[in-house]
């Protein structure tokens, strides 16, 4: 069995995998405490696989004093997609896995958008099984604390209160802000849905990260929300 390890900038999640079965998944805030002794009494874990934002985590450190073979995806492994980006040295890891999980999930699938939704929002594209680019554009979070701590007067306006609002133009200056924010970023990945669909009228649309759940609902099209597909994608670059 393999234990995928995901840390994140705010939480790290593990899952383990046998064969092609997710069997286990959990996440872990950064503040937390949470050691990797229940997961190794209970399943026969062979190998460690971990992916990071650069965030120092202490269950990736367990695992290497427990023995197990450890590996860190890197820009440099073999990848289920080939990799057009003019630079593959600074793509993010966290976007490869991303990839790489869409691909490991739905092998006869060659088309993706992959969306993921956290600090930053990232738009990634693979056409006929090559990565051809993405977007990369502020979270939802960091908009509203932009518009906060770069101006003199706007108040800030947390994550929960824009999701909440259910009009789609403000109607004092806290609806404002908190529908400029979230109706912008809707329409943003509803801009990207359409030309992605331009170009791939049948290719799968993925969302993960953070945010996701509270949001992909609220896109035009129909969306497929995973919030482990950096987990799969994990798995699949380790194979």
């Amino acid at each position: 069995m393999t234990l995928a390890i995901d840390i994140g900038n705010s939480y790290t999640k593990l899952g383990v995998f046998d064969n092609n079965y997710l069997i286990f998944k959990d996440i872990i805030h950064k503040n937390e405490s949470r050691g990797l002794g229940k997961i190794v009494e209970t399943y026969d874990i062979r190998k460690v696989v971990v992916s990071t934002v650069g965030r120092e985590d202490l269950t990736e450190k367990e695992a290497i004093e427990r023995g197990f073979e450890v590996i860190r995806i890197s820009q440099n492994m073999k990848l289920p997609f080939e990799n057009g980006y003019l630079t593959p040295e600074t793509l993010g890891l966290d976007r490869i896995a991303g990839m790489a999980g869409a691909c490991g999930k739905y092998e006869n699938c060659k088309d993706f958008l992959v969306m993921d939704l956290g600090t930053c929002n990232t738009y990634d594209v693979i056409l006929n099984g090559k990565f051809i680019g993405g977007n990369i554009a502020p979270g939802l979070e960091m908009r509203l604390r932009a518009m906060h701590e770069f101006t003199a007067k706007l108040p800030k306006v947390e994550v929960e209160e824009a999701i909440d609002i259910k009009e789609n133009i403000g109607r004092s200056t806290r609806e404002a802000i908190g529908c400029g924010a979230l109706r912008g970023m809707i329409d943003e990945m509803n801009a990207c849905i359409g030309r992605f669909r331009e170009a791939s009228p049948i290719g799968k649309i993925i969302m993960t990260g953070g945010y996701g759940e509270m949001v992909y609902e609220m896109v035009d099209s129909p969306v497929e929300y995973d919030p482990f597909l950096v987990l799969w994608g994990l798995k699949t670059v380790c194979e």
